[in-house]
């Protein structure tokens, strides 16, 4: 360094450790100096200081950390990018080649030595004004610790299909920057989020931590949430790039995928989101893709960063790293690494060695690195000690308060009304019974679990919060607090659930206005759901039945409210009942949103973002999904994925892609195209497509606006019709209307040739469809559309 500081401070993130440290180059012992204030330096000459954390419970020591002072006035810093017209790459450059292998071999394996219990972090060099960076979970709020053995308390937001399920780009951003300024807050750099895998089976253990089943929704949300978090200071982290679409065996699984599923599917959201908001950070998936590790796969880093252009930094997921020839093919860290995970980064000296691998494809990763180091507020700033951020247990009071309101605006957005006969919203309502056993529940989960307080209020996994759980809002205390009685125990004093008898129903009846019937399913990794999670069990199929008969006897109401992670079953029992919302995993305060849906305070405006069969065995993925030693599985359905096949088969489909009703109805009343002719050799050729759309409703709503594009000459199998485009119109009063604005290019148009590896547009017509649902039947009577012919002059 330029000139060295009078003292330093060494810290430990192993709680109760005492740290033993030498001076003179020797290795340390519990004999050596026991650190208890800063060290001295001495100037003029080379410090050497080597230390090792040790506890008296038999756990072994810690690795030797060296750390190395020598003044040196001509030397470039990495601090040096902060000066005036700096060169950023040049700097970069001269600071790689000040470092030494044993620097250079850690700094791409990751320290594994958080202060703050985040996920994990970056090798820091002081020496070199190279900090740490702090990694922390995940696409559904911060995660810091596990809930209910400690960690960092944070806001748990509504799962992230749930967020997708708003189609409001604008508030998914808001809760971007609401997650980085928490972030900020416990010191750390990059959140592990978002996960943007394809819904590609509803059985994926992991669908509620991901957007959709199609690629321009997971992409759009993912660029929402990315800019509203990196533009507040905090980086984002694509996962789980590539095709992570099942959990069992997912550490072992090859995914044999054309490319052309690949490219239209699987990469595209990611392609999107690279485009839009220039992520920091992506992060490898454990699978293989057509035979190759995600982390070394060839094709998979040059489509992120030669293709669509990724210019940040590609880590692999916990554990994801296999050999360092991924270095070779663009892979930057291995994640969480640190000296204790095998085989060690000592491990890539001898791949140099042995020629596997480069220096100069370390010192390639190490400046993709020290490229989203200097983004961070820890290196502007240089704190190399973050222990006032690891004293912090709680949020800022006035961040909680402006986050709880944040998360009920997005839940009561996220929420969707599934069937609504003359039911909601509640009127000369005064008594709910609230009945389902999970309503009276309160449990911390088993290892990686869903928690539940009254319902399952999030996932588990690294989709986990470390909430305050008083905090946690209930459908009783929700219920109760907007204004209406809850009935909660049978004539026995038991809890209303799936154990009661037609008796129990009919005490409920008489004792009640309407039945508030909760089913959950919770969420988390590491394996996948069963088809038997999608369909009622014995207990819940009879205690609808039960309940049904008792209400409808007394001409009185059944509502169901699904709170569950993944699509379910409904056609065998949605005739018992009057009303159906997806609630899915609301976040902490989601209760309150679900009231104030129900009493008519606000109206449903969410739409699926999957399409819903009527029975699982009606998926076009149905058989392939694998069980837990399967080391093979092929996307037979290849692009006809969700309502790209339903589209072809619809009566299939219980709930359609895009579906959800509201409390007001609205009309497209025109469409009209800035142009009907599409120039294909002009390859900035766009043609806007405006769209006027109207609530003719007695209510103010929101309309989710779909558009659709259809090749209809052309020389492929293509589907039927393809999102290109979505937006969310503002609270419309009755009778106001708002035109919604599109703008098509030619990827809009286009489908991907395995033979030419290219984006093709054919000559053409092409059908611009724009309706609130995909259901063709309803897009055909209510939705508006135009044509476009496609030449090349």
């Amino acid at each position: 360094m330029e000139t060295i500081p009078e003292k330093i401070v060494l810290s430990t993130t192993t709680p109760g450790a005492t740290i033993y440290y030498t001076t003179d180059g020797s290795e340390p012992t519990r004999h050596s100096n026991k650190y208890t204030d800063p060290i001295i330096l001495e100037r003029g000459k080379l410090n050497v200081i080597k230390a090792i954390a040790v506890k008296d419970d038999g756990s072994p020591d810690s690795y030797v950390a060296t750390f190395e002072y020598r003044e040196n006035p001509n030397l470039i810093l990495l601090t040096d990018v902060l000066k005036p017209n700096a060169n950023i790459d040049y700097v970069i450059e001269k600071v790689i080649s000040e470092m030494t292998l044993d620097e250079k071999v850690r700094m791409v394996w990751g320290a594994a030595t958080s202060q703050l219990g985040a996920a994990g972090n970056t090798y820091a060099i002081p020496r070199l004004g190279i900090t740490s960076m702090e990694l922390a979970d995940g696409p559904a709020g911060l995660r810091l610790g596990m809930l209910g053995s400690g960690g960092h308390e944070a806001t748990a937001w509504p799962n992230p299909m749930m967020l997708a399920s708003t189609w409001n780009e604008e508030i998914v951003e808001k809760i971007g920057a609401a997650i980085a300024s928490e972030a900020k807050y416990y010191g750390i750099d990059i959140m592990l989020g978002p996960g943007m895998n394809i819904h590609r089976d509803p059985l994926g253990g992991r669908v509620f931590e991901y957007y959709s089943e199609d690629p321009h929704v997971t992409g759009k949300i993912a660029a929402a949430w990315i800019k509203g978090l990196q533009e507040n200071g905090v980086g984002a982290t694509m996962k789980h790039y590539a095709a992570n679409n099942a959990e069992n065996n997912r550490m072992n699984i090859n995914e044999i995928i054309s490319e052309r599923a690949l490219r239209e599917i699987y990469l595209r959201g990611y392609e999107i989101a690279i485009e839009e908001a220039d992520p920091w950070a992506a992060m490898g998936a454990y699978n293989k893709v057509n035979g190759a590790w995600c982390t070394e796969n060839e094709y998979l880093n040059k489509m992120l960063k030669d293709v669509f252009g990724f210019k940040g930094l590609l880590m692999s997921d916990w554990g994801a790293y296999h050999n360092p020839v991924a270095y070779k093919y663009g892979f930057d860290l291995n994640t969480p690494g640190g000296e204790t995970r095998l085989p060690g980064p000592d491990s890539l000296k001898e791949a140099i060695n042995q020629g596997i691998i480069s220096q100069k494809d370390l010192d390639r990763a190490i400046a993709a690195i020290l490229k989203i180091v200097i983004k961070t507020d820890t290196f502007k700033k240089q704190i190399y000690d973050k222990s006032v951020f690891a004293a912090r247990q709680k949020l800022d009071p006035s961040l909680a308060n402006k986050h709880a309101a944040l998360s009920k605006e997005a839940a009561l957005e996220g929420i969707v009304l599934l069937k609504n006969d003359y039911t909601l919203p509640l009127k000369d309502v005064n008594t709910v019974a609230l009945i389902g056993q999970l309503a009276y529940k309160s449990e911390l989960p088993a290892g990686w679990g869903s928690p539940i307080k009254g319902m399952y209020f999030e996932g588990g996994g690294s989709a986990a919060v470390v909430v305050d759980f008083e905090e946690v809002v209930t459908l009783v205390e929700a219920l109760t607090s907007g204004g209406l009685n809850v009935l909660q125990k049978t004539e026995n004093g038991d809890y209303l659930g799936e154990k009661m008898n037609k008796k129990d129903a009919i005490y409920a009846a008489k004792n009640s206005d309407v039945a508030l019937i909760l089913i959950g399913r919770p969420g988390t990794e590491g394996a996948d759901n069963t088809p038997e999670s999608m369909k009622l069990t014995e207990e819940e199929f009879g205690m609808i039945r039960n309940v049904s008969e008792a209400y409808h006897d007394l001409g009185k109401k059944v509502i169901v409210l699904l709170n569950v992670a993944l699509p379910i079953e409904v056609d065998d029992w949605d005739d018992y009942v009057d009303a159906i919302l997806y609630i899915g995993l609301p976040g902490t305060y989601g209760a309150t949103a679900v009231t104030d849906i129900l009493v008519g305070k606000a109206n449903p405006s969410g739409k699926l973002v999957d399409s819903w069969p009527v029975k699982y065995e009606y998926a076009p993925t149905y058989g392939t999904m694998p069980k837990t030693d399967t080391v093979e599985m092929t996307y037979s359905e290849d692009i006809y994925v969700g309502y790209r096949y339903y589209d072809l088969h619809p009566e299939k489909v219980k709930y359609p892609f895009g579906y959800g009703l509201s409390y007001t109805k609205f009309s497209y009343e025109s469409i009209s195209l800035s142009n009907k002719i599409f120039n294909i050799s002009n390859k900035n050729e766009k043609i806007t497509v405006t769209v006027s759309v109207r609530n003719i409703g007695e209510m103010a709503g929101k309309e989710v606006v779909q558009l659709y594009v259809r090749a209809n000459d052309s020389s492929i199998a293509r589907p039927s019709k393809e999102l290109k485009g979505f937006a969310k119109t503002k609270l419309l009063n009755p009778g106001e209307s708002e035109q919604i604005t599109f703008v098509i290019d030619s990827r809009d148009l286009a489908y991907f040739d395995e033979t030419v590896h290219e984006w093709i547009v054919e000559p053409g017509m092409y059908t611009i469809i724009v309706g609130g649902t995909s259901d063709n039947s309803v897009l055909e009577n209510e939705g508006v559309c135009a044509q476009i012919l496609a030449i090349r002059e």
